[in-house]
């Protein structure tokens, strides 16, 4: 399970949300939506590491694998979004 326990984002003294809180479990499908500039990708990235929230904090399993893949790749080659993907777990196939 993911837990997002009261995740608080504030920028230069702006406040672009505030205390989210959810679990994911194992078996959850979830979606996320929202207005432009809501802080969807924000949300995404302090859920995967890429960022850290001003408050609060994310929890997961030790052997949990958390990627983000950018809504606008820097690719240089010519990688499906399923082969793009991918790339994020490589280290774990066999």
């Amino acid at each position: 399970m993911i837990s997002v326990d009261s995740v608080t984002v504030e920028f230069s003294g702006s406040t672009l949300f505030s205390n989210i809180t959810f679990n994911i479990n194992d078996t959850d499908r979830i979606a996320l939506m929202g207005k432009n500039g809501a802080g969807k990708s924000t949300l995404l990235k302090i859920i995967a590491g890429v960022n850290k929230p001003t408050r609060g904090k994310v929890s997961a399993p030790k052997d949990a694998v958390i990627a983000y893949l950018p809504q606008h790749l820097l690719t240089e080659d010519d990688c499906t979004v399923f082969e793009e993907t991918s790339k994020a777990f490589s280290k774990y196939s066999t």
